[in-house]
């Protein structure tokens, strides 16, 4: 099930978390162990923070769990034991280079994803009249089976046509760091090869300047500066977010494009190298603001021009940290 219980490999995965949890809360390994559970709505899950063996039941896995609970490791203390997807672990793995969390303090528990349902697909194929979901579950064939109002008929939608989109472009379906794994490679996605994993942002820079920039302001200019974005990101730790700063003051009281753009703009910039494309920023928006494709070019253009893939390696020094004769001078450019 999606929201009610699992079925198949993600039931046994389920079954293995709560194995591994329970076994370091009752050692006394860990304080406090992080992983999902069920939502109060259908297609949802929460993270959860256990701290008793007895607890472990309420563990579960499956295409739902979507938040990067790498978010949350600044702020725990003690040890602390953590689910990891792929694209999580990366954030983990930066998190560590950057000094916020010590490795020796985090228990890592990988799990190979097979990717998480994105929910505004889900409803765009759904459509109209069709939008209020009663119960939704995974069945054995890799299908989501929705319950709607109305007459409760159901409808059955390949997994593979309502994934998130850096799910479709991830390269690390498998996590590349852990001290335990729940589940075996087979129940992960195939990694998505390099050529095509930026084919979007390709596409999207074949556009001309005015088309690109017409794109961006149309996007920021829906955002209502709740800041949703930077709280969901496991990279956005600042104790104070310069567009809090009163003196000096980058951003103004009023709903201006030219100050959303300063904020949205001055975030990508601050994560290039860093970002790991988890999707947490746009899910977190509640006008669904996508900037993924700047994200992602940067990604690319780091790659390119300095050969670095933010959170592979647990030795790797920040690529914004680090200074060589060598490095390209039209970067920015």
């Amino acid at each position: 099930m999606l929201t009610r219980g699992s079925s198949g490999r993600t039931a046994e995965v389920a079954g293995r978390l709560r194995e591994i949890a329970a076994d370091l809360l009752a050692t006394g390994e860990i304080d406090v162990f992080v992983g999902y559970e069920e939502g109060t709505l259908p297609l949802r899950t929460s993270p959860a923070f256990l701290t008793r063996p007895d607890d472990v039941s309420r563990l579960v896995w499956n295409y739902m769990c979507e938040n990067n609970l790498a978010v949350y490791l600044p702020g725990l203390k003690g040890r602390v034991g953590v689910v990891v997807k792929g694209c999580d672990v990366r954030a983990l793995v930066n998190l560590v280079v950057e000094r916020q969390v010590r490795r020796d303090d985090v228990k890592i528990v990988g799990v190979p994803c097979g990717g998480v349902v994105d929910r505004r697909k889900l409803m765009a194929v759904l459509g109209e009249g069709q939008k209020t979901i009663r119960s939704a579950a995974e069945t054995a064939d890799g299908a989501v089976v929705v319950a709607v109002t109305g007459d409760g008929s159901e409808r059955a939608i390949p997994i593979d046509e309502v994934l998130s989109a850096p799910c479709l472009a991830c390269a690390h379906p498998v996590p590349i760091v852990y001290d335990f794994l729940a589940g075996d490679d087979g129940a992960a996605r195939g990694a998505c090869p390099r050529e095509r994993a930026y084919s979007d942002v390709d596409a999207f820079a074949s556009r001309t300047p005015e088309e690109r920039f017409a794109y961006f302001a149309r996007e920021i200019d829906r955002c209502i500066e709740c800041y949703a974005c930077r709280q969901a990101c496991p990279l956005c730790y600042c104790p104070e977010c310069f567009v809090d700063r009163q003196s000096p003051k980058w951003v103004g009281r009023w709903r201006d494009l030219s100050d959303k753009m300063v904020f949205h703009l001055g975030r990508v910039l601050h994560t290039a190298g860093r970002c790991v494309d988890c999707g947490a920023c746009r899910r977190a928006c509640p006008v669904g603001i996508d900037l993924r494709l700047l994200a992602k070019r940067m990604e690319k253009d780091v790659l390119e021009f300095f050969g670095h893939e933010p959170g592979v390696d647990l030795t790797a020094v920040p690529v914004l940290a680090t200074y060589s004769r060598e490095d390209p001078g039209d970067f920015i450019l």
